[in-house]
């Protein structure tokens, strides 16, 4: 049974709703899923790379008002698990800043609040394109960490799923990096703890679902943009939350615009 989705929680209850690792609480009131992929057998029926799965369910991107905050406390205390040392982190935003619905990495990581507090160090940057570049994202990404050595870097990127509800809604956050064939693009390289040489996490929320028999179409929402810009701004937030929970919410709220 074939999926065309890079969340965890969809393909779960696709392939094995009674799977035995996998268990759901609530923060406040948000939602939250963990799932854990700990064999070779669970990985190759899940289709994910062995390691933890976080869903955090995040209204906030498809409402046309509210605020934040519970959600914020949420996905910035789920980051914070998933950050043995925040001594430096680098965060790197995968993706096209010239496509909307591939936009939220670079989106993102333009948001984070950069520089030294509290004994800490927070990095981001975007690699951008090849297509514009000439140079592999993969290349730079691995030359930054090389060059920086982050005791962990956050990898954000847009992730396709296979329910329209999740675009922009359902955050996912793993310690197992980004695979080949992640998001709306394919990857061609892992980029995770093996081959960056440092614990990686990776952050997403759908922008787009697959088109039915297709694995080259996309369809986003008509008010993609305006989500994008909402999820990444709760994401930048969250991320300096985790490294910095120091400087409380609200601040952090001021600092990320």
């Amino acid at each position: 049974m074939s999926t065309k989705t890079d969340l965890a929680k969809e393909i779960i209850v696709k392939k094995s709703p009674v799977y035995s690792k996998m268990r759901k609480y609530f923060r406040g009131k948000t939602e939250i899923t963990e799932i854990r992929i700990e064999t070779d057998e669970e990985s190759a029926l899940i289709e994910k790379p062995k390691g933890t799965y976080i869903t955090v369910e995040a209204d906030y991107a498809r409402l046309p008002f509210g605020d934040f905050d519970e959600e914020l406390s949420a996905l910035a205390a789920e980051t914070e698990k998933l950050l043995s040392d925040k001594s430096k982190i680098l965060v790197i935003g995968i993706g096209n800043p010239l496509l909307t619905a591939d936009s939220l990495g670079p989106v993102a990581a333009e948001m984070i609040p950069c520089g030294k507090l509290f004994g800490k160090e927070l990095c981001a940057f975007s690699p951008g394109t090849e297509g514009k570049t000439g140079i592999e994202p993969d290349v730079l990404i691995s030359a930054a960490v090389e060059k920086l050595k982050p005791t962990a870097v956050i990898l954000i990127d847009a992730l396709a799923a296979e329910d329209i509800s999740h675009i922009c809604k359902t955050i996912q956050l793993t310690d197992s990096g980004l695979a080949p064939g992640s998001g709306a693009g394919k990857r061609k390289t892992a980029l995770c703890k093996e081959t960056l040489g440092t614990p990686t996490a990776a952050m997403g929320t759908p922008t787009v679902i697959r088109y039915p028999d297709s694995d080259s179409v996309f369809v986003s929402p008509n008010d993609i943009a305006l989500m994008v810009k909402k999820a990444a701004r709760l994401m930048a937030c969250a991320i300096t939350l985790a490294v910095f929970p120091e400087l409380g919410a609200e601040t952090v709220k001021e600092m990320v615009i």
